[in-house]
């Protein structure tokens, strides 16, 4: 198990949700990175559970797509290329100007509010330097528009595809690449999600997923000549 954070016992209160909460933070706090084993037995032990249990948050982990369990190998973290996460991307980029556009009429008062709301929480959330409740916080805002749009598909297809965002997410904050400046980033995002300039939106949608995509390709720089 070297490698891994020093985990605390989880109280058996809280059971499997609480044992499946502390792995997921640690993954996407990047204490676990991909391609880590979590082997049954030190790893209950460490979390003062029995293996049954440890094995249902695995399960629950497994089927959002943060661990993978190869057969006659064991369990592991997800492992995630540049090339996976620019797939997701793309996917991204169609599902967000298409929940987008079909939204826009239908911005109301509380559409507005709920956004303002769920980017003030995302920046209180980057001042606490909580990593994984700042990633948590930053797919809060993306997905309301998800929320909102109509299309229950679409929604679907986003929380399926969020996991790997989120860690991806997780890759580029804890490696050391240049970062944009976040809040501003977001600030101009949320400007003009609540404007009045549909086109203007979607440009600035494509500049958004451009500028992550970088990030993600400045951690291949070193291997390209």
């Amino acid at each position: 198990m070297s490698g891994l954070p020093n985990f605390q016992p989880v109280s058996s209160r809280t059971r499997r949700d609480q044992v499946a909460h502390t792995l997921r933070q640690a993954i996407l706090a990047g204490q676990m990175p991909g391609g880590t084993q979590l082997v049954e037995g030190p790893l209950a032990t460490q979390l003062g559970v029995s293996r049954g249990l440890l094995r249902e948050a695995l399960r629950e982990l497994i089927e959002s797509g943060l661990v993978i369990n190869r057969p006659y190998a064991g369990t592991f973290v997800t492992e995630l290329s540049v090339e996976d996460l620019r797939d997701v991307y793309e996917i991204r980029h169609v599902l967000e100007a298409q929940a987008y556009t079909r939204l826009w009429p239908r911005r109301d008062a509380a559409f507005r509010q709920e956004l303002k709301e769920r980017f003030d929480a995302m920046m209180t959330s980057v001042d606490s330097g909580d990593l994984p409740q700042e990633i948590h916080a930053e797919f809060r805002f993306h997905g309301l528009v998800y929320e909102r749009c109509g299309n229950h598909v679409m929604l679907s297809l986003w929380e399926q595809l969020s996991q790997k965002l989120q860690l991806g997410f997780a890759i580029c904050q804890v490696a050391r690449v240049p970062k944009l400046d976040f809040k501003e980033n977001h600030q101009r995002f949320l400007d003009l999600a609540l404007g009045d300039d549909l086109p203007a939106m979607l440009a600035e949608l494509d500049q958004h997923l451009l500028r992550g995509m970088a990030t993600l390709d400045s951690l291949t720089g070193p291997q390209r000549s």
